[in-house]
């Protein structure tokens, strides 16, 4: 069973329905991070229409930690969270290149460790810690970074 229809199953035994419209969602969103109105044009290509309902499901979608509502170079944007394993709704570092938009992933449990650690929080349980970095290669060309193999970013996440 993959990890979706184990997600779903859990749900369907506290009597949540996963509705035509939320699988939907969460086929438009795997394995990328799309704002509201990119999933909306997705889903009217699949039938979908009412913007809503987008909005509506979106929001138990979050409550439910199946995806992550991450503001990315000024944008809102939704990432799923279970069809990834190098992070979940609660820990996340992404990485977006502002010359070309590409957005990737990173897990660096080290970095967490980090920031868990530090005399700081000494005193305080973190339940959420998400990273958004965003910049520019250190010596881009604006036609040339725009080509995803010359990313910098791109090679972060090979």
């Amino acid at each position: 069973m993959d990890v979706k229809e184990r997600i779903f199953n859990e749900l369907r035994k506290q009597n949540v329905r996963i509705t035509r419209q939320r699988r939907a969602i969460i086929d438009v969103l795997e394995g990328k991070h799309l704002t509201i109105q990119e999933i909306h044009s997705e889903l009217k290509n699949r039938g979908f229409y009412n913007l809503g309902t987008v909005y509506n499901n979106i929001d138990f979608l979050i409550d439910h930690k199946i995806v992550t509502e991450i503001y990315i170079n000024g944008k809102k944007h939704y990432d799923l969270t279970i069809d990834e394993s190098s992070h979940t709704a609660d820990s996340h570092i992404h990485v977006t290149c502002r010359v070309n938009n590409n957005i990737i992933e990173i897990n660096e449990s080290d970095i967490f460790a980090t920031i868990k650690n530090h005399r700081i929080f000494k005193n305080f349980n973190i339940d959420k810690l998400q990273i958004v970095v965003e910049g520019t290669c250190k010596h881009y060309d604006t036609e040339k970074c725009k080509q995803d193999d010359a990313c910098f970013i791109e090679r972060l996440s090979e």
